[in-house]
């Protein structure tokens, strides 16, 4: 889908994002207990939250409210939630027209990892923040360890290209990055069956 903003879901493939606005109690309760899960908090490079739910939930809202990251839920082909695709650190950051920012995405349950749902997440994501958008962003950039030669692959197949490696205590981190034209170029003709 690609037009207007009269469906605020994003579909591709056998995905549906959802805004994160747009919730029910169970998906803000499964999504609660995916940033509470060590596992996956350590492939993102983060800390198990441990707020309650209610204050987890108010403080994704008021990140989206004032425009600091546009999150979604990564819904599968049946409608279950089964992860998060966000953009953050938007810069320049509002109240101005952001025009860059940072992906991150999480496919919370571990059997579904390796079978397609976070790069065909990526592209839904790329599709509302290069075309969907209101003020379509310019760029996307990402972080990704360097031994998860896995989700490389899957950004490196959805478009992104390595721009340089950084060295941090204990691990290397592969810096990537997808620019609008660079994108539109190699998907806009399937953006119509999306």
């Amino acid at each position: 889908m690609t037009g207007g903003d009269a469906d605020p879901f994003v579909h591709w493939g056998r995905v549906t994002l959802k805004p994160v606005l747009d919730f029910t109690a169970g998906e803000w309760r499964t999504l609660h207990r995916f940033f509470r899960d060590r596992e996956l908090a350590d492939w993102n490079d983060a800390r198990p939250i441990r707020m309650p739910e209610w204050l987890f939930r108010r403080v994704m809202r008021d990140e989206e409210k004032t425009g600091e990251r546009a999150g979604f839920g990564i819904l599968d082909e049946a409608g279950s939630l089964i992860g998060s695709a966000e953009l953050y650190d938007l810069t320049p950051p509002p109240p101005a027209t952001p025009t860059r920012a940072t992906l991150g995405v999480m496919i919370g349950r571990p059997e579904l990892w390796g079978q397609g749902y976070g790069r065909e997440a990526v592209q839904a994501l790329m599709l509302w923040a290069f075309v969907r958008r209101e003020q379509p962003l310019s760029r996307v950039r990402l972080t990704t360890f360097g031994h998860n030669r896995r989700a490389q692959r899957a950004f490196l197949a959805c478009g992104f290209r390595e721009v340089g490696r950084s060295e941090v205590p204990g691990r290397t981190d592969v810096n990537m990055e997808l620019t609008r034209a660079e994108w539109l170029t190699r998907w806009a003709p399937d953006t119509d069956s999306a």
